[in-house]
């Protein structure tokens, strides 16, 4: 065999391992998503909407930024932050005990240890005291390979339509039924400055 054959053999081999190495990553990435909406989920069956293990598919310094809930550049950040945020939320006890989510139409673009995944969230709310409402949203997440595998570093949810109905009915698992809420104190991105400042050593 030539060198030249040999050298176009081998650039080939690497042009595919390349092609492989992006393919297993965008696999991995959508799973990381898919947990992340399947732990989201909740309000029926027993099962309990906004699961703490929502929290193990971002990194540690990963944030949130939800268009109507938080200025840019002021959602938690930081896995101290975003578990208080996300514990207000959780479960038949808190403000929102019914959601079912899913991202569709997911592309993900990989650059090395990073990548950008945009997608069209699809979802089913209800907030207490409130009706139930359905909505479609863009959502962009930036991911980055840790050494525990990809996880989501930054996820905001922008716009989109929605629309209110009378009531949400259970399937086959029915609603769950709510207990009093909880007296639960939310994260505020003023509330984080006080935080903050009181650690401050004059």
């Amino acid at each position: 065999m030539s060198e030249d054959r040999l050298a176009a053999l081998e650039a080939q081999v690497a042009d595919q391992a390349k092609r492989l190495r992006e393919l297993q990553d965008v696999r991995e990435i959508e799973d990381c998503f898919h947990r992340f909406h399947w732990n989201c989920c909740g309000g029926f069956g027993g099962s309990q909407a906004g699961k703490m293990e929502c929290l193990d598919e971002l990194s540690e310094d990963a944030t949130f930024e939800v268009k109507g809930l938080h200025d840019p550049g002021k959602g938690p950040k930081g896995r101290e932050q975003y578990t208080e945020y996300w514990d207000y939320f959780y479960g038949d006890a808190g403000p929102l005990p019914y959601v079912f989510q899913v991202c569709v139409s997911q592309a993900v673009e990989v650059n090395g240890d990073e990548a950008t995944g945009k997608a069209v969230q699809l979802g089913m709310f209800q907030f207490r005291g409130a009706k139930p409402s359905v909505g479609l949203s863009l959502r962009t997440n930036t991911y980055v390979r840790t050494d525990k595998g990809w996880k989501i570093r930054k996820t905001t949810i922008d716009g989109g339509f929605g629309f209110k109905v009378d009531q949400f009915e259970g399937g086959s698992s029915p609603l769950n039924e709510l207990p009093p809420m909880d007296d639960r104190k939310p994260w505020t991105w003023e509330g984080q400055q006080a935080k903050d400042a009181s650690k401050v050593i004059p």
